[in-house]
């Protein structure tokens, strides 16, 4: 239990100088980008000219993700089927380490209000790809429906959003790999930013 509070904690370390920004960005005059370089970075003809107006970029004018990752929250295999709606059936036990994890993150939630997320979920690659996509989207679903069912604001989330096989953050050929690319994440959204749409 201690590793999942320094977890939390470390989120809050990310978070807090973001919001931080965030507010100053919203203070700041509006930038112009019509110049080909801003604040030192190729805003119009670099690697990433598309930057939304507002958005929280790094010094090579690109977005970069900021991640919630539930990596706690672990869910049986096949699981939850078509019309599952209760979370706790569909995890794996004990299910209170899985439901810990997402009551920290209601709580994270709701002490930066201003705080928009995308709900997403990625499987591993060991199944059919249309299948693992319906997979995914329903875990992002009943992920998503958890945290609105305890007090955070649909117009807070985006999504939910499933990616199946899409976006592996490891090597798919060892089940150590294929574990951490079964994850279901928050992604925090730059001012300015909008994920996908709610189903």
């Amino acid at each position: 239990m201690a590793s999942r509070k320094t977890l939390f904690e470390h989120w809050e370390l990310v978070l807090a100088p973001l919001f931080l920004s965030s507010l100053l960005l919203l203070m700041l005059p509006k930038p112009d980008h019509s110049s080909r370089v801003h604040n030192d970075a190729d805003m119009s003809g670099g690697t990433c000219p598309d930057v939304p107006e507002g958005a929280i970029a790094s010094l090579d004018g690109c977005l970069h993700k900021t991640v919630i990752d539930l990596s706690g929250v672990n869910f049986k295999f096949d699981h939850p089927r078509q019309g599952e709606t209760d979370i706790a059936a569909a995890l794996v036990e004990p299910v209170n380490e899985s439901l810990a994890t997402l009551d920290q993150a209601v709580d994270t939630l709701k002490r930066y209000p201003q705080m928009r997320v995308t709900v997403a979920d990625y499987t591993d690659s060991m199944g059919n790809p249309a299948y693992s996509l319906a997979l995914s989207e329903r875990r992002a679903k009943i992920v998503y429906d958890y945290l609105t069912s305890h007090g955070i604001d649909a117009s807070r989330l985006d999504g939910p959003v499933g990616h199946g096989q899409d976006e592996p953050v490891d090597n798919s050929g060892t089940p150590a790999g294929r574990a951490r690319n079964r994850r279901t994440e928050l992604q925090v959204e730059s001012p300015g930013m909008r994920g996908g749409a709610r189903s």
